[in-house]
């Protein structure tokens, strides 16, 4: 396959990013044949209507091949369900269970984050599924970087950090939260969706609607 796909072996779940020569993955009929490539039914994958909230979805049976309404995180303990998310500068977040019983994708920008997206993740994988936070690894997808993230002075006030250059560093923001939540083991790409090569569609850059997918299966 020409397309190049981002993997992070380090974790769990069979999982991917997309990158820009894949085509649009909002496209449908774009993202289902980089599924069908795959080898992977479209009929079984589970996204959102994203709106930057707190919202998390237990994905069931009846949720596959369609869209989540008003929702930025997704989780499942079904087996024959893949999650995806849309982004194009926000942070894609894959969890799993160490036991690979739990999956979850989360879309995580700031305001997510400010809103506590990840902390309403790690609740659901205990609450309903009885699985600790230091039970839960987490991998950090492609995203906008320190290096190219410049923003006001009022977020890092929102977050408690000190910026840098005026910029904000999201992962390192996620990786602050995840920890204080209990959770141990986080990976994170080290690839940035605004300079990295032009390797993936990116909001700010290019005010694109376009978007990558991160998905995570089983």
């Amino acid at each position: 396959m020409k397309n190049k796909l981002i993997t992070e072996s380090r974790f769990p779940l069979k999982h991917f990013t997309s990158v820009k020569s894949c085509g649009d993955m909002k496209n449908g009929a774009q993202r289902n044949s980089l599924l069908r490539s795959l080898e992977l039914d479209a009929k079984n994958i589970v996204l959102m209507r994203q709106v930057h909230g707190n919202n998390v979805h237990v994905a069931g049976e009846k949720d596959k091949g369609g869209f989540i309404e008003d929702c930025d995180g997704l989780i499942t303990n079904e087996n024959n369900i893949m999650l995806g998310i849309f982004t194009a500068d926000c942070m894609p977040v894959l969890m799993a269970s160490k036991d690979k019983s739990v999956k979850a994708a989360v879309h995580a920008g700031w305001k997510g984050l400010a809103s506590g997206i990840l902390q309403n993740t790690i609740k659901i994988f205990n609450k309903k599924f009885k699985v600790k936070a230091e039970d839960i690894v987490v991998y950090i997808g492609p995203h906008i970087r320190e290096c190219c993230y410049e923003v006001g002075a009022e977020l890092g006030k929102a977050f408690g950090v000190r910026l840098k250059n005026n910029r904000l560093n999201l992962s390192e923001t996620a990786r602050k939260i995840l920890k204080k939540e209990g959770v141990k083991e986080i990976h994170s790409s080290r690839l940035c969706t605004f300079c990295g090569d032009n390797l993936f569609f990116s909001y700010r850059r290019d005010k694109t609607e376009a978007r990558i997918l991160t998905a995570i299966n089983n």
